[in-house]
């Protein structure tokens, strides 16, 4: 079928729509789900009128996470689609400065929803946009598997705390219905915060094999650009790749030896040994789906 090649040279791209749309339901869900979601737009057309300026201010002033939903829709409606399309018309290098751009943006969503002290799933959102933006940037700068890996690892977290926190508010809803929901979120953000160990892991593979290869700056051979340089600040052989591989590869490769691969019981240690990519998509995606079905089948108002 012509669908098959398709699906496999576009394999990447359909795994990275698959999780941020995943993204977005978890910053509905810090909303208050669907209705609250619109209701609060609502609110923000009649208080701000038809300035687009004037209703972002009052949503980020009364409904922080309404605020930062739209911010997630924003990267990933706007700004991912943009970057690609910006790849195939004028190459990598013009889509590294639209990849560039979306970074600080979604750190400086991550910071609001910290600084306005959003609820968990907000901030495991805005972490999870963070890591996308980086990884996305990964096939230029084998640095960024690192650095996306490890905020993915802190959404993971958070995703962790707010299955804790829906249980004690009974978000989702008192008996048993609020306690599989609760713990199947719990799960799920245990297993994405280990999976995101897991790319970080594969990022120092990666960056091993570019330093190997004689590859000065990002994952392209050559000179530096220089010391401003976006390619010589993400190098391989740069002070963050230096101090990284000092300070974090140990600590983390210790956490994924005594923690993470005991706990993923049903993937073959092959697998795990020798394909931490593969590992990390294995070790999230029963979680995502089983989280998903279940809060799809009870209905719950949260609009998980």
């Amino acid at each position: 079928m012509a669908i098959a090649p398709w699906m496999k040279r576009n394999s990447l791209e359909i795994q990275f729509w698959g999780y941020e749309i995943g993204n977005i339901i978890a910053s509905l869900t810090g909303a208050g789900g669907i209705r609250a979601f619109a209701e609060s737009l609502a609110d923000a057309y009649r208080a701000g009128g038809a300035s687009p300026v004037a209703v972002a201010l009052w949503l980020a002033r009364e409904h922080p996470e309404a605020f930062a939903t739209l911010g997630v829709m924003g990267i990933v409606v706007v700004a991912f689609p943009l970057g690609s399309a910006v790849e195939r018309r004028f190459g990598p290098r013009a889509a590294d400065a639209v990849n560039a751009l979306a970074v600080p943006l979604a750190l400086a969503l991550l910071a609001f929803a910290l600084v306005r002290e959003a609820n968990l799933f907000t901030v495991a959102a805005c972490a999870f946009v963070v890591g996308s933006c980086l990884l996305r940037g990964a096939g230029h700068f084998p640095l960024l598997l690192k650095l996306g890996g490890l905020a993915l690892s802190v959404g993971g977290l958070a995703l962790a705390g707010a299955g804790v926190m829906v249980l004690a508010v009974e978000l989702f809803g008192a008996g048993g219905t609020g306690i599989l929901l609760s713990a199947a979120t719990f799960l799920s953000g245990v297993f994405v915060a280990g999976a995101g160990l897991l790319t970080y892991q594969g990022g120092c593979r990666a960056v091993e094999a570019a330093q190997a290869g004689g590859e000065g700056r990002g994952g392209e051979g050559g000179a530096s650009f220089g010391a401003g340089d976006l390619r010589s600040l993400l190098s391989v052989q740069g002070a963050i790749a230096r101090s990284m591989a000092r300070t974090l590869d140990p600590a983390i490769e210790w956490m994924i030896r005594a923690i993470v691969h005991p706990g993923l019981f049903w993937i073959s240690e092959g697998t795990k040994q020798a394909q931490p990519f593969r590992t990390s998509m294995l070790a999230r995606l029963p979680w995502r789906v089983i989280t998903g079905t279940l809060a799809l089948s009870t209905g719950t108002a949260a609009g998980v």
